[in-house]
């Protein structure tokens, strides 16, 4: 398997894929082809736990000649071996939808389920080269946590982990960064942030331009412009599914909705990896909150950049979703000069026409919605009060229990079948989201809320660096020069 980018770079292995985050002409990379499993391979995969599961989905993509197979079940065991649940990501039965929580590992988000392969991959290869790496990620939520715990003792990894301070995250999400007393472990709070992470995005990406601290400190990057990212987690659709198939639930090869709260849009690009692997997908649902970014260009056939709107669902306030270029490049039939061309109008004019048959192959795929703080709000509210049993969710999962509902009553084929949510936090994380939510009742009436992780957390000391976004470029390469890429 090799990999090329979105723009035109060929080729790449695996191992410069997972270590280097951007291909070379600044484009995401992908496999040049993605395999397809059959129907009675897929069901032979029930009853597998969920690292066994994801061996033989990540074994369609990584020979033995860049991964041996025993390191890999090992370093997937690694990574799920700090899961709360035995079934690292049940699937909930709420009366209203089926919810896959994705929120029981170390820091609490769906984050988890791949950071902690991809960190386990990089020091892997990291090790076999006997180099070092500067890994960069600009979070708005629970991607920044998730990196930071899952580079403690990698002593060949360096994670600095950027946030926008002013209300961008929760107290929860930074402290579970600034809190982490580990030297390769960075956390720095970004102020004046207007648009929030794409301005930290912004940074990063001019990080990467220059070639020659590139090459000097080893840069690489964690959060979903990484394919490892994406690749671990097509895992969990394939794991969703198999678990709701069943006597009460859907029939082997019966097609099956999703519904998933977009960001970055790296989780939705996952669902349709697994789509296209062979996973029965009727509809993935792209759950945006006020923001809208890809709703927008569904719907209107034109990407376009706004201005930031602040939401109770921070973690998916973004405005320039990266991966959904992943996504246009395969509409665009993996044209990388098409894709080329759309990037460089968007940078140039702040919006893209997306080309009419582009347009229809996506339209085939997703379903999308926009979802404001109010329906936000009143659904956590009216999960949690229904008297055929209470459930508590984050404000992320509410936005995609929204767009289900709203999906369910356009879509004949999402009405009439089934969809699965993916949860993707513990509410715990956002008491202050709960509150509005959960008006005129206490706080300490609502359990879902207590955990002995995010308590132990509010004793220990925080430490970390505060700047300026002007300020941020110029930190960063200071501070970069300090941890070379060998010695």
């Amino acid at each position: 398997m090799k990999y090329v980018s979105t723009r035109g770079y060929k080729y790449a292995s695996l191992e410069d894929v997972i270590l280097n985050g951007f291909a070379p002409d600044g484009g995401l990379y992908v496999p040049e082809r993605i395999p397809v499993v059959a129907p009675d391979t897929l069901i032979s995969w029930s009853g597998l736990t969920f690292p066994r599961l994801a061996f033989e989905v990540l074994s369609l993509f990584i020979e033995p000649s860049d991964v041996h197979p025993s390191d890999l079940r090992r370093l997937l065991d690694e990574s799920f071996a700090a899961f709360d649940h035995p079934d690292v990501a049940p699937l909930a039965k709420t009366p209203d939808a089926l919810v896959l929580e994705l929120f029981h590992g170390p820091t609490m988000s769906f984050k988890d389920v791949a950071m902690g392969f991809l960190v386990s991959l990089t020091d892997h290869f990291l090790r076999r080269r006997n180099e070092r790496r500067n890994v960069l990620v600009a979070t708005t939520g629970d991607t920044g946590p998730a990196a930071a715990h899952a580079a403690i003792g990698r002593d060949r990894v360096h994670a600095w982990v950027l946030y926008p301070t002013g209300g961008f995250i929760s107290d929860t999400q930074e402290r579970q960064m600034t809190t982490i007393d580990e030297p390769n472990v960075h956390a720095v709070g970004v102020h004046g942030c207007a648009d929030g992470g794409d301005d930290l995005d912004a940074v990063v990406a001019k990080l990467f331009a220059d070639e020659s601290l590139r090459e000097q400190c080893g840069l690489g990057s964690v959060n979903s412009v990484n394919w490892g990212r994406v690749l671990c987690q097509t895992v969990h659709y394939f794991w969703a599914y198999l678990h709701a198939v069943g006597p009460e639930g859907v029939a082997a090869g019966e097609r099956v909705a999703f519904a998933v709260p977009c960001g970055a849009f790296g989780n939705l690009f996952a669902g349709f990896v697994a789509k296209r692997v062979g996973l029965p997908v009727a509809r993935l649902v792209a759950a945006s909150n006020s923001n809208g970014a890809v709703h927008d260009a569904l719907a209107a056939g034109v990407w376009r950049r706004r201005p930031l709107i602040n939401t109770v669902s921070s973690a998916i306030d973004i405005v320039v979703p990266y991966n959904f270029w992943r996504m246009t490049y395969y509409a665009l039939g993996e044209d990388a000069a098409a894709l080329s061309a759309m990037q460089d109008e968007y940078v140039a004019r702040g919006e893209a026409r997306i080309p009419k048959a582009a347009l229809d192959f996506l339209r085939e795929i997703f379903l999308s919605d926009s979802v404001d703080d109010d329906a936000t709000l009143a659904t956590i509210g009216t999960f949690y009060g229904s008297n055929a049993g209470r459930y508590l969710m984050c404000p992320h999962t509410s936005v995609a229990v929204v767009a289900a509902a709203r999906a369910r009553a356009r879509d004949p084929e999402v009405g009439g079948g089934k969809i699965i949510v993916l949860s993707t936090a513990a509410p715990c994380k956002f008491p202050e989201t709960i509150a509005r939510a959960l008006a005129g009742l206490s706080l300490d009436d609502v359990p879902e809320l207590r955990h002995p992780r995010v308590a132990a957390q509010r004793t220990l000391a925080q430490k970390g660096t505060k700047c300026t976004l002007e300020g941020l470029e110029n930190h960063m390469r200071e501070a970069l020069r300090l941890y070379p890429r060998t010695s």
